[in-house]
Protein backbone atom coordinates (compact mmCIF):
# COMPACT_ATOMS: atom_id res chain seq x y z
CA UNK A 1 0.00 0.00 0.00
CA UNK A 2 1.38 3.30 -1.28
CA UNK A 3 1.72 6.41 1.22
CA UNK A 4 -1.47 7.79 -0.15
CA UNK A 5 -3.43 4.88 0.07
CA UNK A 6 -2.10 5.04 3.87
CA UNK A 7 -3.41 8.39 3.79
CA UNK A 8 -7.18 7.42 2.55
CA UNK A 9 -7.16 4.51 4.81
CA UNK A 10 -6.19 6.24 7.74
CA UNK A 11 -9.25 9.05 7.13
CA UNK A 12 -11.19 6.53 6.53
CA UNK A 13 -10.74 4.45 9.54
CA UNK A 14 -11.36 7.62 11.56
CA UNK A 15 -13.89 9.01 10.02
CA UNK A 16 -15.77 5.30 10.64
CA UNK A 17 -14.66 5.81 14.11
CA UNK A 18 -16.36 8.94 14.50
CA UNK A 19 -19.64 7.89 13.23
CA UNK A 20 -20.06 4.93 14.92
CA UNK A 21 -19.51 6.69 18.42
CA UNK A 22 -20.35 9.96 20.05
CA UNK A 23 -18.07 12.99 19.74
CA UNK A 24 -18.20 15.16 22.67
CA UNK A 25 -17.20 18.77 21.14
CA UNK A 26 -16.09 20.60 24.25
CA UNK A 27 -15.30 24.17 22.53
CA UNK A 28 -17.86 24.37 20.13
CA UNK A 29 -21.86 23.28 19.26
CA UNK A 30 -21.65 20.37 16.70
CA UNK A 31 -23.57 20.77 13.80
CA UNK A 32 -26.64 18.55 15.11
CA UNK A 33 -26.95 20.69 18.36
CA UNK A 34 -26.78 24.00 16.21
CA UNK A 35 -29.57 22.38 13.65
CA UNK A 36 -31.26 21.10 17.16
CA UNK A 37 -31.32 24.56 18.97
CA UNK A 38 -32.57 26.31 16.11
CA UNK A 39 -35.91 23.43 15.62
CA UNK A 40 -36.25 24.60 19.24
CA UNK A 41 -36.41 27.95 18.46
CA UNK A 42 -39.41 27.54 16.00
CA UNK A 43 -41.84 25.32 18.83
CA UNK A 44 -40.45 26.66 22.20
CA UNK A 45 -43.55 29.33 22.52
CA UNK A 46 -45.79 26.42 22.04
CA UNK A 47 -46.16 23.53 25.18
CA UNK A 48 -47.52 21.05 23.38
CA UNK A 49 -44.94 21.05 20.73
CA UNK A 50 -42.73 21.47 23.26
CA UNK A 51 -44.11 18.69 25.23
CA UNK A 52 -43.09 16.54 22.04
CA UNK A 53 -39.68 17.73 22.09
CA UNK A 54 -38.99 17.75 25.62
CA UNK A 55 -40.39 14.02 25.92
CA UNK A 56 -36.94 12.60 23.76
CA UNK A 57 -34.96 14.71 25.07
CA UNK A 58 -32.35 12.58 28.06
CA UNK A 59 -33.06 14.11 31.22
CA UNK A 60 -30.58 12.43 33.75
CA UNK A 61 -31.87 12.41 37.11
CA UNK A 62 -34.79 13.24 39.47
CA UNK A 63 -32.97 13.74 42.74
CA UNK A 64 -36.44 14.07 45.15
CA UNK A 65 -38.62 11.03 44.50
CA UNK A 66 -40.98 10.56 47.23
CA UNK A 67 -42.07 7.19 46.92
CA UNK A 68 -45.34 6.95 48.69
CA UNK A 69 -46.11 10.13 46.95
CA UNK A 70 -44.60 9.45 43.35
CA UNK A 71 -46.74 6.21 43.34
CA UNK A 72 -49.89 6.93 40.79
CA UNK A 73 -53.34 6.01 42.57
CA UNK A 74 -53.77 3.87 39.70
CA UNK A 75 -50.67 1.81 40.87
CA UNK A 76 -51.81 1.67 43.98
CA UNK A 77 -55.17 0.13 43.22
CA UNK A 78 -53.36 -2.35 41.70
CA UNK A 79 -52.03 -3.90 44.01
CA UNK A 80 -54.84 -3.16 46.03
CA UNK A 81 -56.66 -5.36 43.77
CA UNK A 82 -53.88 -7.76 43.62
CA UNK A 83 -53.73 -8.37 47.39
CA UNK A 84 -57.21 -8.95 47.77
CA UNK A 85 -57.61 -5.69 50.19
CA UNK A 86 -60.50 -3.69 50.96
CA UNK A 87 -60.64 0.10 49.98
CA UNK A 88 -61.90 2.49 53.15
CA UNK A 89 -64.62 5.24 52.55
CA UNK A 90 -64.51 8.13 52.03
CA UNK A 91 -61.00 8.34 52.54
CA UNK A 92 -59.89 5.27 50.08
CA UNK A 93 -57.14 3.80 51.84
CA UNK A 94 -56.14 0.07 51.26
CA UNK A 95 -56.72 -2.29 53.92
CA UNK A 96 -56.32 -5.72 54.36
CA UNK A 97 -59.68 -8.41 55.22
CA UNK A 98 -60.86 -9.67 58.30
CA UNK A 99 -61.13 -13.32 57.82
CA UNK A 100 -61.57 -12.76 54.24
CA UNK A 101 -64.28 -10.54 54.71
CA UNK A 102 -64.38 -6.70 53.97
CA UNK A 103 -65.16 -5.30 57.36
CA UNK A 104 -68.19 -2.80 57.63
CA UNK A 105 -67.15 0.95 55.81
CA UNK A 106 -65.14 -0.96 53.28
CA UNK A 107 -65.26 -2.33 50.01
CA UNK A 108 -63.54 -4.84 47.95
CA UNK A 109 -61.09 -3.11 45.73
CA UNK A 110 -61.68 -5.32 42.93
CA UNK A 111 -65.44 -3.54 43.09
CA UNK A 112 -63.83 -0.35 41.53
CA UNK A 113 -62.25 -1.65 38.33
CA UNK A 114 -65.90 -3.05 37.87
CA UNK A 115 -67.56 0.56 37.75
CA UNK A 116 -66.24 3.78 36.24
CA UNK A 117 -67.67 6.09 38.51
CA UNK A 118 -66.17 4.86 41.30
CA UNK A 119 -62.60 4.38 39.94
CA UNK A 120 -62.51 7.33 39.20
CA UNK A 121 -64.06 8.77 42.48
CA UNK A 122 -61.29 6.56 44.41
CA UNK A 123 -58.28 8.21 42.16
CA UNK A 124 -59.76 12.00 42.31
CA UNK A 125 -59.58 10.94 46.24
CA UNK A 126 -56.15 9.82 46.29
CA UNK A 127 -54.29 12.42 44.31
CA UNK A 128 -53.59 15.58 44.14
CA UNK A 129 -55.67 16.70 41.29
CA UNK A 130 -58.30 18.24 43.24
CA UNK A 131 -57.00 18.84 46.99
CA UNK A 132 -53.41 17.99 47.75
CA UNK A 133 -53.22 16.37 50.73
CA UNK A 134 -49.59 16.21 52.27
CA UNK A 135 -50.38 13.80 54.74
CA UNK A 136 -51.81 11.25 52.85
CA UNK A 137 -51.10 8.08 53.79
CA UNK A 138 -51.12 5.85 50.18
CA UNK A 139 -49.56 2.92 52.07
CA UNK A 140 -47.07 2.12 55.09
CA UNK A 141 -43.44 1.79 54.35
CA UNK A 142 -42.57 0.08 57.66
CA UNK A 143 -45.60 -2.43 57.13
CA UNK A 144 -45.12 -3.05 54.03
CA UNK A 145 -43.64 -6.61 51.86
CA UNK A 146 -40.86 -6.54 50.02
CA UNK A 147 -43.27 -8.15 46.89
CA UNK A 148 -45.83 -4.93 47.67
CA UNK A 149 -42.89 -2.43 48.03
CA UNK A 150 -41.34 -3.76 44.63
CA UNK A 151 -44.67 -3.34 42.73
CA UNK A 152 -44.75 -0.14 43.42
CA UNK A 153 -40.82 1.02 43.28
CA UNK A 154 -41.09 -0.99 40.17
CA UNK A 155 -43.83 1.22 38.09
CA UNK A 156 -42.24 4.57 39.37
CA UNK A 157 -38.61 2.58 37.83
CA UNK A 158 -40.59 2.01 34.31
CA UNK A 159 -41.72 5.46 34.29
CA UNK A 160 -38.44 7.42 34.74
CA UNK A 161 -37.31 4.84 31.83
CA UNK A 162 -40.24 5.66 29.90
CA UNK A 163 -38.74 9.49 30.14
CA UNK A 164 -35.32 8.45 29.37
CA UNK A 165 -34.32 9.20 33.29
CA UNK A 166 -30.94 7.17 33.99
CA UNK A 167 -31.12 7.97 37.56
CA UNK A 168 -33.21 8.12 40.77
CA UNK A 169 -32.62 9.43 44.05
CA UNK A 170 -35.72 7.81 46.37
CA UNK A 171 -36.46 9.61 49.70
CA UNK A 172 -37.28 6.52 52.32
CA UNK A 173 -38.19 7.17 56.11
CA UNK A 174 -35.36 4.41 57.40
CA UNK A 175 -35.42 4.49 61.24
CA UNK A 176 -36.60 1.24 62.90
CA UNK A 177 -40.14 1.71 64.62
CA UNK A 178 -38.50 0.70 68.09
CA UNK A 179 -36.24 3.59 67.87
CA UNK A 180 -38.49 5.52 67.35
CA UNK A 181 -40.30 4.34 70.51
CA UNK A 182 -37.58 4.60 72.66
CA UNK A 183 -36.26 7.51 71.92
CA UNK A 184 -39.62 9.27 71.96
CA UNK A 185 -39.20 7.62 76.05
CA UNK A 186 -36.01 10.39 76.87
CA UNK A 187 -35.66 13.81 77.39
CA UNK A 188 -33.82 16.21 75.64
CA UNK A 189 -31.02 18.02 77.86
CA UNK A 190 -28.22 19.90 76.81
CA UNK A 191 -27.07 20.37 73.34
CA UNK A 192 -26.79 17.79 70.75
CA UNK A 193 -23.17 16.84 71.58
CA UNK A 194 -24.39 15.89 75.15
CA UNK A 195 -27.44 14.16 73.93
CA UNK A 196 -25.33 11.62 71.47
CA UNK A 197 -24.41 8.96 73.72
CA UNK A 198 -27.51 8.80 75.19
CA UNK A 199 -29.13 8.39 71.72
CA UNK A 200 -26.34 6.47 69.91
CA UNK A 201 -26.40 3.84 72.21
CA UNK A 202 -30.65 2.71 71.94
CA UNK A 203 -30.22 -0.53 71.04
CA UNK A 204 -32.28 -0.23 68.43
CA UNK A 205 -29.15 1.67 66.58
CA UNK A 206 -27.51 -2.26 66.15
CA UNK A 207 -30.48 -2.73 63.15
CA UNK A 208 -28.20 -1.21 60.83
CA UNK A 209 -27.00 -4.89 59.49
CA UNK A 210 -31.08 -5.83 59.72
CA UNK A 211 -31.75 -2.92 57.11
CA UNK A 212 -29.12 -3.96 54.70
CA UNK A 213 -31.03 -7.57 54.44
CA UNK A 214 -34.24 -5.45 54.99
CA UNK A 215 -33.03 -3.32 51.32
CA UNK A 216 -31.88 -6.08 49.66
CA UNK A 217 -35.08 -8.08 50.08
CA UNK A 218 -36.88 -4.84 48.39
CA UNK A 219 -34.69 -4.40 45.44
CA UNK A 220 -34.53 -7.90 44.74
CA UNK A 221 -37.96 -7.78 44.39
CA UNK A 222 -38.18 -4.79 42.60
CA UNK A 223 -36.34 -6.48 39.94
CA UNK A 224 -38.92 -8.70 39.26
CA UNK A 225 -41.39 -6.21 38.08
CA UNK A 226 -38.92 -3.98 35.52
CA UNK A 227 -38.93 -4.90 32.53
CA UNK A 228 -35.89 -5.98 30.46
CA UNK A 229 -32.98 -3.81 30.38
CA UNK A 230 -34.53 -1.21 33.02
CA UNK A 231 -32.66 -2.22 35.88
CA UNK A 232 -29.52 -1.57 34.02
CA UNK A 233 -30.21 2.05 32.34
CA UNK A 234 -32.11 3.22 35.64
CA UNK A 235 -29.79 3.45 39.06
CA UNK A 236 -31.78 3.86 42.13
CA UNK A 237 -30.29 5.69 45.32
CA UNK A 238 -31.68 5.71 48.65
CA UNK A 239 -31.68 8.89 50.89
CA UNK A 240 -32.82 8.27 54.30
CA UNK A 241 -34.94 11.00 55.22
CA UNK A 242 -36.17 12.27 58.79
CA UNK A 243 -39.28 13.83 59.72
CA UNK A 244 -38.74 17.29 61.15
CA UNK A 245 -41.89 17.47 62.79
CA UNK A 246 -41.54 14.87 65.73
CA UNK A 247 -39.77 15.79 69.23
CA UNK A 248 -36.25 16.71 69.32
CA UNK A 249 -34.60 13.43 70.81
CA UNK A 250 -36.76 11.22 68.04
CA UNK A 251 -35.42 13.42 64.96
CA UNK A 252 -32.10 13.34 66.41
CA UNK A 253 -31.98 9.54 66.64
CA UNK A 254 -33.57 9.06 63.27
CA UNK A 255 -31.07 11.56 61.98
CA UNK A 256 -27.98 9.23 63.89
CA UNK A 257 -29.44 6.21 62.41
CA UNK A 258 -29.49 7.65 58.75
CA UNK A 259 -25.61 9.09 58.83
CA UNK A 260 -24.80 5.52 60.12
CA UNK A 261 -27.24 3.87 57.59
CA UNK A 262 -25.50 6.21 54.97
CA UNK A 263 -21.82 5.31 56.27
CA UNK A 264 -22.40 1.22 56.08
CA UNK A 265 -24.89 0.73 52.89
CA UNK A 266 -23.57 2.28 49.62
CA UNK A 267 -27.41 2.63 48.44
CA UNK A 268 -27.64 5.25 51.00
CA UNK A 269 -26.29 8.00 49.29
CA UNK A 270 -27.61 10.84 51.63
CA UNK A 271 -29.67 11.97 54.47
CA UNK A 272 -32.07 14.49 54.43
CA UNK A 273 -33.86 16.61 57.05
CA UNK A 274 -37.68 16.96 55.30
CA UNK A 275 -41.28 17.97 56.41
CA UNK A 276 -43.47 20.84 57.14
CA UNK A 277 -41.25 24.15 57.90
CA UNK A 278 -44.55 25.65 59.24
CA UNK A 279 -45.24 23.03 61.75
CA UNK A 280 -45.25 24.22 64.86
CA UNK A 281 -42.56 22.01 66.27
CA UNK A 282 -40.75 22.61 63.32
CA UNK A 283 -40.56 26.28 63.54
CA UNK A 284 -39.89 25.73 67.42
CA UNK A 285 -36.95 23.62 66.83
CA UNK A 286 -35.10 24.90 63.58
CA UNK A 287 -32.36 25.76 65.27
CA UNK A 288 -31.79 22.63 67.50
CA UNK A 289 -32.60 20.71 64.40
CA UNK A 290 -29.51 22.36 62.29
CA UNK A 291 -26.92 22.09 65.62
CA UNK A 292 -28.07 18.23 65.18
CA UNK A 293 -26.90 18.36 61.50
CA UNK A 294 -23.96 20.50 62.58
CA UNK A 295 -22.94 17.87 65.38
CA UNK A 296 -22.93 14.81 62.91
CA UNK A 297 -21.75 16.45 59.83
CA UNK A 298 -18.21 17.55 61.65
CA UNK A 299 -18.03 14.05 63.01
CA UNK A 300 -14.85 12.44 61.08
CA UNK A 301 -16.63 8.78 61.33
CA UNK A 302 -19.66 10.67 59.06
CA UNK A 303 -17.79 13.78 57.00
CA UNK A 304 -18.34 11.78 53.75
CA UNK A 305 -22.25 11.96 54.64
CA UNK A 306 -24.39 14.33 52.24
CA UNK A 307 -27.48 16.05 53.29
CA UNK A 308 -30.47 17.79 51.77
CA UNK A 309 -32.27 20.28 53.97
CA UNK A 310 -35.44 21.63 53.44
CA UNK A 311 -35.04 25.16 53.96
CA UNK A 312 -36.96 28.20 53.11
CA UNK A 313 -39.96 26.65 52.04
CA UNK A 314 -42.74 28.97 53.55
CA UNK A 315 -45.63 31.17 52.22
CA UNK A 316 -45.46 34.91 53.27
CA UNK A 317 -48.38 36.04 55.61
CA UNK A 318 -48.55 32.19 57.49
CA UNK A 319 -45.64 32.68 59.67
CA UNK A 320 -44.00 35.91 61.38
CA UNK A 321 -41.89 37.33 58.93
CA UNK A 322 -38.99 37.39 61.44
CA UNK A 323 -38.82 33.43 60.70
CA UNK A 324 -38.11 33.98 57.38
CA UNK A 325 -35.04 36.06 58.50
CA UNK A 326 -31.88 33.28 57.92
CA UNK A 327 -33.83 29.86 57.52
CA UNK A 328 -31.60 29.09 54.01
CA UNK A 329 -28.91 30.44 55.17
CA UNK A 330 -28.54 28.44 58.67
CA UNK A 331 -29.08 25.32 56.33
CA UNK A 332 -25.66 26.28 54.47
CA UNK A 333 -23.56 28.10 57.50
CA UNK A 334 -24.64 25.54 59.92
CA UNK A 335 -26.29 22.60 58.85
CA UNK A 336 -23.53 22.24 56.19
CA UNK A 337 -26.35 21.43 53.83
CA UNK A 338 -25.40 19.71 50.07
CA UNK A 339 -28.43 20.83 48.56
CA UNK A 340 -31.59 23.01 49.07
CA UNK A 341 -34.95 21.92 49.15
CA UNK A 342 -37.42 24.14 47.31
CA UNK A 343 -36.15 27.42 49.07
CA UNK A 344 -39.08 29.12 47.66
CA UNK A 345 -39.17 32.07 50.23
CA UNK A 346 -35.25 33.00 49.53
CA UNK A 347 -35.77 36.64 49.06
CA UNK A 348 -37.38 36.80 52.22
CA UNK A 349 -34.29 36.54 54.35
CA UNK A 350 -31.85 38.70 55.58
CA UNK A 351 -29.12 40.28 52.56
CA UNK A 352 -30.93 37.47 50.30
CA UNK A 353 -28.34 38.88 47.21
CA UNK A 354 -25.15 37.84 49.74
CA UNK A 355 -26.50 34.53 50.11
CA UNK A 356 -26.68 34.35 46.63
CA UNK A 357 -23.63 34.83 46.01
CA UNK A 358 -22.88 32.27 48.66
CA UNK A 359 -24.98 29.66 47.52
CA UNK A 360 -23.20 30.46 43.60
CA UNK A 361 -20.04 30.51 44.87
CA UNK A 362 -20.49 27.35 46.88
CA UNK A 363 -22.11 25.80 44.19
CA UNK A 364 -24.87 24.56 46.90
CA UNK A 365 -28.12 23.70 44.29
CA UNK A 366 -31.34 24.31 45.18
CA UNK A 367 -34.46 21.69 43.97
CA UNK A 368 -37.25 23.40 43.00
CA UNK A 369 -40.42 21.07 42.17
CA UNK A 370 -42.69 23.52 40.03
CA UNK A 371 -45.91 22.17 40.22
CA UNK A 372 -45.44 20.49 43.53
CA UNK A 373 -44.65 24.32 44.88
CA UNK A 374 -47.85 25.33 43.00
CA UNK A 375 -50.26 23.15 44.59
CA UNK A 376 -48.92 22.45 48.53
CA UNK A 377 -47.75 25.88 48.44
CA UNK A 378 -49.66 28.04 46.12
CA UNK A 379 -46.35 29.32 44.16
CA UNK A 380 -47.04 30.72 40.97
CA UNK A 381 -44.90 30.69 38.27
CA UNK A 382 -44.28 34.70 38.68
CA UNK A 383 -43.79 33.89 43.06
CA UNK A 384 -41.14 31.22 41.87
CA UNK A 385 -37.21 31.74 42.78
CA UNK A 386 -36.38 29.60 39.80
CA UNK A 387 -35.23 33.20 37.38
CA UNK A 388 -33.73 34.39 40.71
CA UNK A 389 -31.36 31.80 41.13
CA UNK A 390 -31.00 31.42 37.25
CA UNK A 391 -30.08 35.24 36.84
CA UNK A 392 -27.41 34.82 40.02
CA UNK A 393 -26.28 31.61 38.62
CA UNK A 394 -27.31 29.49 41.95
CA UNK A 395 -27.40 25.53 40.33
CA UNK A 396 -31.20 24.32 39.94
CA UNK A 397 -32.14 20.80 39.58
CA UNK A 398 -35.66 20.28 38.41
CA UNK A 399 -37.29 17.61 40.61
CA UNK A 400 -40.69 15.70 40.93
CA UNK A 401 -40.87 14.78 43.99
CA UNK A 402 -44.60 13.88 45.02
CA UNK A 403 -45.88 13.31 40.74
CA UNK A 404 -47.89 10.88 41.89
CA UNK A 405 -50.22 12.65 44.11
CA UNK A 406 -49.26 15.76 41.54
CA UNK A 407 -50.66 13.64 38.35
CA UNK A 408 -47.22 14.83 36.64
CA UNK A 409 -43.78 13.49 35.37
CA UNK A 410 -40.36 15.09 35.22
CA UNK A 411 -41.57 15.52 31.43
CA UNK A 412 -43.97 18.17 32.46
CA UNK A 413 -41.60 19.96 35.01
CA UNK A 414 -38.99 20.87 31.93
CA UNK A 415 -42.05 22.02 29.86
CA UNK A 416 -43.19 24.27 32.48
CA UNK A 417 -39.88 25.32 33.05
CA UNK A 418 -38.95 26.06 29.42
CA UNK A 419 -42.29 27.94 28.78
CA UNK A 420 -42.80 29.70 31.84
CA UNK A 421 -38.93 31.38 31.86
CA UNK A 422 -38.39 31.24 28.09
CA UNK A 423 -35.67 28.88 28.62
CA UNK A 424 -33.62 28.21 25.81
CA UNK A 425 -32.05 24.60 24.21
CA UNK A 426 -28.66 25.45 25.69
CA UNK A 427 -31.04 26.44 29.36
CA UNK A 428 -32.13 23.13 29.20
CA UNK A 429 -29.12 21.14 28.66
CA UNK A 430 -27.78 22.45 31.81
CA UNK A 431 -30.79 21.37 33.52
CA UNK A 432 -30.37 18.17 32.71
CA UNK A 433 -26.61 18.08 32.98
CA UNK A 434 -27.23 20.17 36.76
CA UNK A 435 -29.42 16.68 37.65
CA UNK A 436 -26.33 14.11 37.53
CA UNK A 437 -23.87 16.76 38.38
CA UNK A 438 -25.52 17.90 41.69
CA UNK A 439 -26.29 14.15 42.34
CA UNK A 440 -25.41 12.26 45.67
CA UNK A 441 -23.07 9.42 43.00
CA UNK A 442 -19.78 8.93 44.53
CA UNK A 443 -16.85 9.84 41.88
CA UNK A 444 -15.02 12.42 40.10
CA UNK A 445 -17.38 14.54 38.49
CA UNK A 446 -16.37 14.24 34.14
CA UNK A 447 -16.60 17.91 34.34
CA UNK A 448 -13.93 20.57 35.33
CA UNK A 449 -16.36 23.18 35.46
CA UNK A 450 -20.27 23.47 35.31
CA UNK A 451 -20.22 27.58 34.68
CA UNK A 452 -20.01 26.91 31.37
CA UNK A 453 -20.02 22.84 31.22
CA UNK A 454 -16.16 21.90 30.17
CA UNK A 455 -15.19 19.27 29.92
CA UNK A 456 -12.18 16.97 32.52
CA UNK A 457 -8.66 16.47 31.01
CA UNK A 458 -9.21 12.72 31.06
CA UNK A 459 -12.02 12.44 28.41
CA UNK A 460 -11.79 16.12 26.68
CA UNK A 461 -9.76 14.77 24.01
CA UNK A 462 -11.48 11.02 23.88
CA UNK A 463 -12.98 11.47 20.42
CA UNK A 464 -14.41 8.33 20.31
CA UNK A 465 -16.20 6.77 23.05
CA UNK A 466 -14.16 5.66 26.59
CA UNK A 467 -11.21 5.17 24.04
CA UNK A 468 -8.62 6.58 25.86
CA UNK A 469 -6.84 5.18 28.95
CA UNK A 470 -7.83 8.03 31.24
CA UNK A 471 -10.72 8.69 30.14
CA UNK A 472 -11.68 5.29 30.51
CA UNK A 473 -9.97 4.94 34.00
CA UNK A 474 -12.47 7.40 35.13
CA UNK A 475 -15.58 5.95 34.13
CA UNK A 476 -14.06 2.99 35.49
CA UNK A 477 -13.45 4.33 39.00
CA UNK A 478 -16.86 6.81 39.28
CA UNK A 479 -20.44 6.40 38.71
CA UNK A 480 -21.01 9.75 38.90
CA UNK A 481 -18.89 10.52 35.92
CA UNK A 482 -20.23 7.25 33.97
CA UNK A 483 -24.00 8.24 34.39
CA UNK A 484 -22.32 11.91 32.66
CA UNK A 485 -20.75 9.80 30.13
CA UNK A 486 -23.68 8.22 28.76
CA UNK A 487 -25.86 11.05 29.37
CA UNK A 488 -23.38 12.95 26.76
CA UNK A 489 -23.82 10.48 24.90
CA UNK A 490 -27.57 10.19 24.41
CA UNK A 491 -27.57 13.53 24.01
CA UNK A 492 -25.60 13.56 20.59
CA UNK A 493 -28.03 10.74 19.60
CA UNK A 494 -31.13 12.64 20.82
CA UNK A 495 -29.61 15.39 18.63
CA UNK A 496 -28.38 13.48 15.35
CA UNK A 497 -32.38 12.22 15.27
CA UNK A 498 -33.77 16.19 15.49
CA UNK A 499 -31.78 17.11 13.33
CA UNK A 500 -32.64 14.34 10.66
CA UNK A 501 -36.44 14.34 11.41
Amino acid sequence: MNSAQNIIAFALTFLLALTATPVFAEQSSSANEKSTQAFYETIRTHPLTLRGFVSGMPKGGDLRVRLKESIYPEDYLLLAERENYCITLPSYFAVPPLNNTCPPGTSPAKKFFDSEENYQKAIKQLSAASSFNSKQELISLSEITPDQFGFLLGSVVESAAYQHLDYLEVLLPWAPEKLIKDAGKKEWKGTPHDMYPTLSTLPAMLSIETGKERIDSLMTSTKKYLQNGVEQSVMVRMIASVDRTQPAPVVFAELIHAFKTATADPRFVGVALTGDEEHPVALRDYNLQIEMLNTLTNMEAYADVKTIITAGYLEFGMIQPSKFKDRIRMAVTKGNATRISHGSAIMYENNPFELLKALSEQKIPVEIALTGEEVVRSISAADNPFPVLQKYNVPVVLVTENGGLTRIDITNEYVRAAHDYNLSYTDLKILVRNSLEYSLLPGKSLWKSVSPYAMGSECSDSLTNKKTGLCQKLLDESPKALKQWNLEAKFVEFERKISSR
